[in-house]
This record gives C-alpha cells, structure tokens and sequence, in this order.
C-alpha cells in the first residue's frame, strides 16, 4: 500500500451565498446565486453568471442525501474536510474551485474578476486552517493583465500555492501567445506559481451544464470536446507562439485533461515543426513536456500504459473530490488497483512525489 498519496486535483465547494454577500450591493442580481427551479425542473441549481449546473450532478455519483450532505460541508469547512482525508488517508490536496471555475466564462469582465477575487480572499482563508495541507489554486482570468499580475501578487501574499488562468481567454481577448501577456508569465515564474488549465474554464461549455431535455442531448459532443481543449492552447499558445521559449521556467499543470494524449501530441508537434510554416520551437515536443508540463489524471487507463512514452515525471494523480470523476470512498483502494503492477518507485512519483515537487509541499 501506498505509504502517501497526496491528490493533485481535488475541489472546494464555495458556499452558495458567498457572492451575493460579498457582491449584491454592488451589482445586485446580475450575481451568481442558488436557484431552486431551471427550465421547468425543481432541485438545487447554481447560476454561475452564464450556464447554470446542478448541484447533485457535480458530487460524487450515487450519493445519498446524507452523504451529499457531507460532501457539502467537507468542501466548505476545512475542519469536515481534515476528517474525511484522515477517514481516507491523504496527506494533502491541492485544492480548485468548482462554481468558480465557471465564473472564469462570465461575460462581464468587472463582474468576472470581482468574483475570483472573492473566491480567492475565501480561498485563502480556507487553507490557513491548514497550510501544509490544503493547498489552493488562485482564480485569475487575465484579459486584463494588470488587473491579472496585481491579483496573482495578492494571492501569492494571502498563502495560495497555485494560480488557474482559463483554458481559452474570453471570447474577445488577445491569444496566450500574445507579448501582453508576457508581464503575467514572468511574474507567475518569479512568485513560483505553477499555472493551471482545466477544465471548464475555457471555451467549451461543461456538458453538466446542459440540464433540460431539450438541452441533454449536446452533453456526449460536449464531453468529448471538452477534454480535448487543451492541446491545440499547449500547441498554438505555449509552444509555436513561442510562450515556453521566452519563459523556460514557466511551469503548467494541465489539470483533469488526462495524459493519454501525449504520445499523439508530440508527434503532431514534430511534424507540424517539419512544415516550416512557422518559427520553429526552440526545443522538441518530448523537452517541452519533460521540462515545463505537469498532467493530471484521475482514472486514465491509458496514461498508465503509456506512462514510459507521456513521462512518469510527469503524471500526478488527483481525486478530483468531491466530483464525479473522484474515487471517494475508499480513495487509496482504489488509486492501488489503478496503478496496478507499475512498479514502486513510478507509483510514489505518480502519487505524490510528483506534485511534492510541482508545489514544494512539505509535510
């Protein structure tokens, strides 16, 4: 058995009010809140400032109402939440938002960063009452990059261990590869602030997010695509725009996209080099991964197969709780049967040691 598992990828549950009394005096009910009633269904909603999701859909599948009870409160009351890792036996988590994570879409780009500033005040509240153990990943969209550096400098101060910018920018806003951003960059590598993609938060809708009948049946064409988004932004963004060559220490954590894709994505990188339609990257496609690319999985069959050709430096585990995707309960148990046969020393890696070195944890 695993003698320390430490989840890469585990969620917060923000209280459902924490932005109407933070944010309603100022901009009333354009606010995300709690609904009780979406397109003709009952049940508890939350309107996350443009797509509404379903409370019982985003926890663990099947949960009773006594354990989603608990679910709720392990992901609001750090004290709860100790418990229930101490129940399991993780030593620690990196912690993501969940109806932040949609906020990151809101439209409005006032209202939108008010919001992660609000989560990451609370965010960072939550992890004091545990700071070795908790470890909370900042909610900064970055259209506006000074606004951006400022908060990244802020949360940096305020104990947050990691910095989640969208996958895609808002519809609008200038590509990753763009010199404007380099400011955010550079200071994300001076504050050591690992930068995150998820998924979520770029341009593909969440499928949870398609609730009514009329609307269930885009959620298989959403599932598929939103774990593809990652790639072409690591391709066109980071590598042929040239972001990983002007900051060689900029890390990034591709965060619940799962890594079975990377043996095809490096070979599509060397040939798309090949082409000489572009700039050619100053490094290949296997530097780039090994050098400045972490990936999270959480059940990813395939990723353990490949785990020679992706990189086990590379792979870190997370639990995604308390999500769908998660493995709660018996979470250890099941992480053991996942990682199978792979021998130890790839385990530790994949289980904790890795993201011990992503995020400087000490324990």
């Amino acid at each position: 058995m695993l003698d320390r598992v430490i989840s890469s990828d585990s969620h917060v549950m923000e209280p459902f009010d924490l932005w109407t009394r933070a944010l309603g005096p100022r901009f009333g009910d354009r606010v995300p809140p709690l609904v009780k009633r979406y397109d003709g269904l009952d049940g508890d909603f939350f309107f996350c400032g443009r797509e509404t999701a379903r409370v019982d859909e985003l926890m663990v599948a099947g949960a009773s109402d006594a354990l989603m009870a608990k679910l709720i409160a392990a992901g609001a009351d750090p004290g709860v939440r100790g418990a229930m890792l101490d129940e399991e036996g993780i030593a620690a988590e990196v912690l993501n938002a969940t109806w932040t994570l949609y906020m990151m879409r809101i439209e409005d780009g006032e209202l939108r960063r008010a919001c992660c500033r609000v989560f990451n005040d609370w965010l960072g509240d939550f992890c004091r009452a545990s700071p070795k153990r908790f470890l909370g990943v900042a909610m900064v969209p970055i259209d506006d990059v000074e606004w951006g550096v400022r908060e990244l400098e802020r949360v940096r101060k305020l104990g947050l261990r990691g910095v989640m910018v969208p996958t895609n920018p808002i519809a609008g806003a200038r590509p990753y590869r763009d010199p404007s951003y380099d400011r955010f960059w550079a200071a994300a590598v001076a504050h050591r602030l690992p930068v995150t993609l998820h998924i979520v938060t770029g341009a593909v809708r969440d499928p949870f997010t398609y609730l009514s009948k009329d609307e269930r049946p885009e959620f298989p064409r959403s599932y598929v695509e939103i774990f593809n988004e990652a790639a072409p932004v690591l391709a066109s963004e980071f590598i042929f725009g040239g972001v990983l060559d002007r900051f060689p220490a900029l890390t990034l954590f591709l965060s619940e996209y799962d890594a079975f894709w990377i043996p095809n994505f490096k070979f599509r990188v060397a040939r798309m080099a090949r082409f000489g339609l572009l700039p050619a990257p100053k490094r290949s496609a296997d530097e780039y991964v090994r050098d400045n690319i972490f990936l999270g999985i959480l059940a990813d069959p395939l990723a353990m197969r490949l785990r020679d050709e992706i990189g086990v430096d590379q792979l870190m585990w997370g639990s995604d709780f308390p999500h769908p995707g998660g493995q709660y309960p018996d979470t250890k148990g099941r992480l053991a049967a996942y990682l199978g046969d792979a021998p130890a020393a790839v385990q530790r890696k994949i289980a904790a040691d890795n993201v011990v070195k992503l995020y400087d944890i000490e324990l």
